[in-house]
């Protein structure tokens, strides 16, 4: 197959070094979402904490929300090397413990610290191609760096489900930690420019907003109750800080609102994919797994489609919300035996991909010469959607299941329908938030 010469320009070889690094960190982190979701079941049956799988999975998200927009200040400030290397030296050190973990409380914080550190991780690809790419080839390195991201996920479920079912979830968590050498070697080769100047050498941390964020996450979690006293105070945070973690013009805000509701449908539905279809309707954990390979195909056929499209920024935008809201709402059909969940994931991680590419340029171009920031707070609003949905579909299924089913579950070894019937009605709900977000696109910039 021949490469169209956008693409053959992008691959020259002065560049391979830079993609690899750019690569190899979004393979670690989308590897590992997927491959510790194929496994998470067992290890909740294992440890005895189904009730605690939503806090397993969110705390991720909550520690996402605060990584991404701190590397994206030190990624403007000092460059993409910093953020890679601290994001794999963390990331490596959690997952070499995360095998050893006595219960789900403890697999909940060691998830928060690789959370953190994939967002150091995840904030380079998306840096690179706006500070080192030029702009004529900015859209199909965007789809690349889509494709790699889908070919890791892709990999991620078949090895999380073949070595939870041949050796233990505890051997899941040590794939990703290998590969973490590798990318930082060709970071070395990479990102190591001395003629690249960072993008902006006196760009400020400014820490509070983001932990703000991942603490209304982590509070959805734990007491919902409370969860309205940080989201408060990020609000007033964000008003004042002159460093905001979104960009502060009606059309990034219109993004952030976009992704986030993208998130919350998106990721709150497939968090619970595995739960639906592993310990719901007792399907293999192969079996399970194959929806979650079809995510990673259809967002990157959904990227690459992204870059032909002849539409607007705004019917871009719409048409990849509709098509999340509705393949979630599909999941919510409860037929053919658990299939709709396995389809309706699908469809949605295809409007996912059509969003990535011209919601990742949009929100660049409203903060020029902070790139690093800008990017980051594409998959930043996606983890905060994301961290809400998992928290509220967790509330919903263990509020409909009840703690003492979930609990008689952990022994069970043939399917438990309660839980499904939970899992569709928390879907219903997600594709309906995400629904109601669609008229922000109206607050987009025209193009």
């Amino acid at each position: 197959m021949r490469l169209s010469p956008a693409y053959r320009e992008l691959l020259a070889p002065e560049r391979r070094w830079l993609l690899a690094a750019a690569g190899g960190a979004s393979f670690v982190a989308a590897s590992d979402v997927l491959l510790i979701a194929t496994a998470l079941p067992s290890a909740a049956r294992d440890l005895g904490g189904l009730d605690r799988y939503a806090l397993v999975v969110g705390c991720y998200a909550a520690a996402l929300a605060v990584g991404l927009p701190i590397s994206g200040a030190i990624i403007d400030r000092f460059g993409a090397w910093h953020s890679l290397v601290f994001g794999c030296v963390l990331f490596a050190i959690a997952g070499l413990a995360a095998p050893f973990a006595p219960s789900m409380e403890a697999i909940a914080g060691l998830r928060l610290l690789q959370g953190f550190a994939a967002g150091f991780l995840l904030a380079v690809p998306l840096s690179v191609v706006v500070q080192r790419i030029p702009t004529h080839l900015q859209r199909p390195a965007y789809a690349l760096s889509n494709s790699v991201w889908a070919l890791a996920a892709l990999a991620g479920p078949v090895l999380g489900a073949v070595l939870t079912d041949l050796l233990s979830w505890r051997a899941a968590f040590l794939v990703p930690v290998l590969l973490t050498g590798v990318v930082a070697y060709a970071g070395y080769r990479g990102l190591r420019d001395p003629s690249i100047q960072p993008a902006d050498p006196g760009a400020r941390i400014h820490p509070l907003g983001p932990l703000l964020l991942g603490a209304t996450v982590a509070t959805l979690l734990l007491e919902p109750r409370f969860a309205v006293v940080p989201a408060i105070g990020f609000l007033l945070s964000e008003w004042r800080s002159p460093e905001p973690v979104f960009p502060r013009t009606r059309s990034g805000r219109a993004i952030a609102i976009l992704c986030a509701s993208a998130g919350i449908a998106f990721t709150g539905a497939d968090g619970f994919v595995p739960l639906g279809l592993q310990v719901g309707l007792g399907w293999p954990i192969l079996a399970a797994a194959i929806p979650l390979i079809g995510t990673t195909a259809a967002w990157a056929i959904g990227s690459f489609a992204s870059a032909r499209l002849r539409l607007g920024r705004r019917g871009q935008m719409l048409l990849a919300g509709a098509i999340v809201a509705g393949g979630v709402g599909v999941m919510a059909i409860p037929l053919l035996s658990g299939f709709t969940i396995a389809i309706g994931i699908v469809i949605a991680a295809f409007g996912m991909g059509i969003q990535s590419p011209v919601a990742l340029l949009g929100s660049a171009a409203e903060r020029p010469s902070g790139e690093g920031r800008a990017t980051a707070s594409v998959p930043l609003a996606r983890s905060i959607g994301g961290g809400i949905g998992i928290a509220l579909a967790g509330a919903l299924v263990v509020g409909s299941v009840g703690q003492r089913a979930l609990t008689a579950a952990e022994d069970v070894r043939t399917g438990v329908p309660a839980i499904t019937a939970a899992v569709h009605h928390a879907n219903l709900v997600l594709a309906l938030i995400s629904l109601a977000c669609l008229p922000a696109v109206l607050l987009l910039r025209r193009d």
